[in-house]
């Protein structure tokens, strides 16, 4: 029972003051595989390649699964997956596809990313056919180093404000692209269906089939509070998301039988706030991670 889930951890929020410390991401993984507890790391753009093949070292020696965002790449530069400016659209395809050498460098299997804004009823149409387009662009390059691209759906209305959006229609995004390229798939996150004022587990239901991997991320949804929004909180009050409720969560995805022959991919997605006791938010994090699995099994 206990390959159904995935320890991950998602290492540029947990750690996010200190991410982009030269060497940090390799170090983090080298110090947390004595425990052995995460079977999988996310890590942001790695710039130095003596780092990359660090990585990828680390990976291949603890059969670690890595998946590369793309999105601290595509914030930094301004680049943009869904634009309806065509130009910045195809700069930002060329972007992307040039940084999956790195990310294959580090050993990646998945490279995740999230879309770009709203541009409202009118003008949706127009850019997800754009979207489409670049995924489909995405997923070709991503064949080469046998890597899958997930792309992660935000809230519509609320706070982010992205194109990607309710998760009947990124299943209805993910299935068109499918019919080309299988290496396609969706990283659900629970606070952005929450904010889209979806029910998590019928969300879950809607997605079983695309999800590769579940964050469990916290939300404040009473628009009344100063909290309100996707701001990667802690879990527990006054957010929606609790330690009981992570535990429902994987009941439900082991019912939908979610990826049950290779395993969900599953990591509590807080981000780190301290520059000086950064390990605290992991301890915490993997606390709540393992106390939710082991609820699960007893």
């Amino acid at each position: 029972m206990t390959n159904r889930f995935v320890p991950s951890l998602l290492i540029p929020e947990i750690f996010f003051p200190v991410k982009d410390k030269a060497g940090f991401t390799a170090d983090i993984i080298n110090q947390l595989s004595e425990e052995g507890f995460y079977r999988s790391f996310e890590i942001g753009d790695v710039s130095q390649s003596s780092e990359r093949k660090q990585i990828l070292s680390l990976a291949k020696a603890n059969n670690y699964e890595i998946t590369q965002w793309l999105t601290f790449i595509i914030d930094k530069n301004g680049l943009d997956v869904s634009s309806l400016d065509s130009k910045l659209r195809r700069e930002t395809v060329k972007q992307l596809k040039e940084s999956l050498y790195g990310a294959a460098e580090c050993g990646a299997s998945n490279i995740a990313f999230v879309t770009g804004e709203d541009p409202g009823a009118v003008r949706r149409k127009d850019a997800i056919e754009g979207l489409y387009e670049s995924i489909c662009e995405l997923c070709e390059e991503a064949a080469i180093y046998n890597m899958n691209v997930l792309v992660e759906p935000l809230d519509r209305d609320t706070h982010k404000k992205r194109i990607v959006g309710p998760t009947n229609e990124a299943v209805e995004l993910i299935n068109r692209v499918e019919k080309q390229f299988e290496n396609i798939g969706l990283a659900f996150d629970t606070a952005h269906a929450a904010l889209n004022g979806e029910d998590i587990h019928e969300a879950l239901e809607t997605a079983k089939h695309e999800t590769h991997q579940i964050h469990f991320s916290n939300a404040v949804l009473n628009k009344e509070d100063s909290l309100y929004g996707d701001n990667h909180m802690p879990v527990g009050e006054p957010g929606f998301l609790t330690g009981d409720k992570i535990t429902s969560i994987l009941r439900k995805a082991v019912e939908l039988e979610i990826r049950k022959e290779q395993g969900l991919r599953v990591a509590v997605e807080v981000r780190g706030r301290d520059t000086v006791n950064y390990m605290n938010n992991e301890k915490i994090i993997t606390g709540i991670l393992k106390k939710s699995l082991n609820n699960f099994h007893h």
